[in-house]
């Protein structure tokens, strides 16, 4: 399934690069573990962020970074912002990194601000329950799309290599959200823009874990937060076309099956809904997700067709006996 989604293959690609795009995308949702543990932790991953950032920029004048940040409730825009005016900053800092740097902290902090707002004015036992179904799926397609943007603004001839890091800590989404956040990652691979992962003190994720695979990304779970900075540096700067260069750490196995949205079980061949992806592993006549009717399978039908048809046979047998009952009267 991997190497058929798999457009792109990075080792032979041999074609000089003139720019590369780096999607930062942000997990700020109050209930990840580690915010709940010490919120103060959010504030050194958007440090060690910035500087990632900034170490991108700084590796050719071309380069473009952009940052997005999603909860559960919002998907927003961090960098480039241009309702936010001029920025101010010293001589001793280049334009663009205080540019990257003020925006994605201001914003960020605005954005948390609400967040914290929003839940204080839910309850503590209905904030408990509350799953983490994240926007993901949203926030990749804004990635994607900038990316097919810088493609489209930019020459012919420049060649242009895209990813997308993605920083989480939420816990896994419920089956149907997974489902749904999967359609999206075999597009990320037709346009050849790999899907890096970051988890953040969670034992694993189904889904991140298929991103990376599908995509040909880097998957990376840590919970050492005080390395964090050196970790995104030497695993996450480097694009995938020079990773094979490198010592890199070997990727455990991922299981690619789907799970089913009826039993929450693996599953090797299933039903898929053709409106919202949700797989089944039984036929079902209506989509549980999205209330789609489906069509029956062929045997089915038969079936159903065969029955009626009985049944038609047999009501028009009963109004003849009546009708000469009648007669007989």
């Amino acid at each position: 399934m991997s190497q058929h989604l798999r457009q792109y293959d990075y080792k032979s690609s041999s074609a000089p690069v003139d720019k590369d795009v780096l999607c930062i995308v942000i997990d700020f949702d109050a209930n990840q573990c580690y915010l709940r543990r010490d919120s103060e932790l959010f504030t050194k991953v958007v440090s060690y962020l910035i500087v990632l950032a900034n170490a991108h920029l700084l590796q050719r004048t071309a380069n473009n970074v952009a940052i997005l940040g999603y909860s559960s409730r919002s998907v927003n825009y961090i960098y480039p912002e241009e309702s936010y005016g001029t920025v101010f900053f010293d001589d001793s800092q280049m334009e663009q990194f205080a540019t990257v740097e003020h925006l994605t902290k201001l914003r960020l902090s605005e954005l948390m601000f609400e967040e914290m707002k929003e839940i204080q004015g839910e309850s503590n036992a209905r904030y408990n329950r509350q799953s983490s179904s994240s926007l993901l799926s949203g926030t990749i397609s804004m990635a994607l799309t900038y990316v097919n943007r810088c493609r489209r603004e930019a020459s012919k001839s420049m060649q242009i290599n895209a990813r997308i890091l993605v920083v989480s800590g939420s816990m896994e989404s419920r089956v149907f959200s997974t489902n749904r956040h999967m359609s999206v990652f075999p597009v990320a691979a037709k346009m050849g823009v790999a899907v890096d992962v970051c988890a953040l003190e969670v034992d694993t994720s189904y889904m991140l874990r298929q991103a990376a695979e599908i995509t040909s990304g880097f998957y990376f779970g840590t919970s050492d937060f005080d390395a964090l900075g050196m970790n995104l540096l030497c695993l996450f700067l480097m694009p995938p076309q020079g990773r094979h260069h490198l010592n890199y750490p070997k990727q455990p196995p991922t299981d690619l099956r789907a799970i089913c949205s009826c039993h929450n079980k693996f599953i090797e061949i299933g039903f898929a809904c053709s409106s919202c992806l949700s797989i089944f592993c039984k036929y079902t006549p209506v989509c549980t997700t999205c209330d789609t009717v489906f069509k029956p399978p062929h045997k089915l039908q038969l079936y159903i067709d065969r029955k009626s048809a009985d049944q038609a046979r047999r009501h028009l047998a009963r109004a003849k006996r009546m009708e000469q009952m009648e007669h007989m009267i």
